[in-house]
């Protein structure tokens, strides 16, 4: 009945229309290979353009920039792998692999970089600094006022030259503290306080030493502890300046400048080889 009535221009239910064959033809034939090579290079610098806006500002919209352009390069670099079967060139089945060993080292150095947004772990002369230099010199701020505490419960106008040099290191160690904050938190550009260098540690540590044989027996133990508290914050403090004046202060960055991009760079070139010949 259907073949009967093909004649009154409708096409018979079994006859495929020659535009949807056309159509499931297109969808069914493999992208071209120059707008895979397009995309890849688009999806590479996405992600480092998201990874490094994360890195500046930590702000949440970066990040899913980022997260989606890194999942699109792993798509496309599988894109390409499935080209690669009709491929017969040795030289670039070789290119593929060694495309696909970098696209997965680039995008496991991107999560461990984003991974460190926001913890301890970005800034680690800060960590250093947070956790061993800045407790420890409250410390001896207090063994510090402890000692003035017990030299002045029994003192006398004669004891003053014996309690100055201790009522002067409490204000000194404040300072300290107080210069290392902004330091450490601020523009490096002004270079660490004069007091928090080895020399002007020393000198408070050749004052307290001289102080300590005039202090009465019973604090010389807090003088020693307090001598090593500061003689530790003078060891930690002179890595914590280090990695300040240098590249790795912010280990984020500076893991993105040194292997991010590099690794960025191999990609492109491979990808850049391939449009040549493509």
């Amino acid at each position: 009945y259907d073949e009967q009535r093909s004649g009154d221009g409708a096409p018979p239910r079994n006859a495929a229309a020659p535009a949807d064959d056309a159509l499931r033809g297109a969808a069914a034939a493999p992208a071209d290979f120059g707008t895979l090579l397009a995309s890849f290079s688009a999806s590479r610098e996405a992600s480092l353009v998201g990874l490094r806006g994360y890195i500046l500002t930590e702000g949440e919209g970066f990040r899913t920039e980022w997260r989606e352009a890194a999942a699109k390069l792993k798509s496309d670099a599988d894109a390409i792998e499935r080209h690669s079967a009709s491929w017969t060139d040795g030289l670039r089945l070789v290119q593929l692999a060694e495309m696909k060993r970098l696209v997965e080292r680039l995008l496991a150095e991107q999560r461990a970089i984003a991974g460190m947004i926001g913890t301890v772990n970005r800034y680690p002369g800060l960590q250093l600094f947070n956790e061993d230099v800045r407790p420890g010199l409250d410390k001896a701020q207090r063994i510090c006022a402890e000692v003035l505490d017990v030299m002045l419960a029994n003192s006398s106008p004669e004891d003053a030259g014996a309690i100055d040099p201790f009522a002067k290191l409490r204000g000194d160690l404040d300072d300290l503290r107080l210069s290392l904050v902004k330091f450490t938190t601020g523009s490096s550009e002004a270079g660490p306080p004069a007091a928090a260098s080895r020399a002007g540690l020393s000198t408070m540590l050749t004052a307290i030493d001289d102080a300590r044989k005039a202090a009465p027996a019973s604090v010389q133990p807090k003088i020693d502890r307090l001598v090593f508290l500061i003689r530790t914050a003078r060891e930690n403090l002179e890595r914590v300046f280090a990695l300040r004046a240098g590249q790795r202060w912010d280990y984020a960055d500076y893991a993105f400048k040194t292997r991010i991009v590099p690794l960025a760079g191999e990609l492109q070139a491979i990808a850049a080889s391939w449009e040549g010949e493509n």
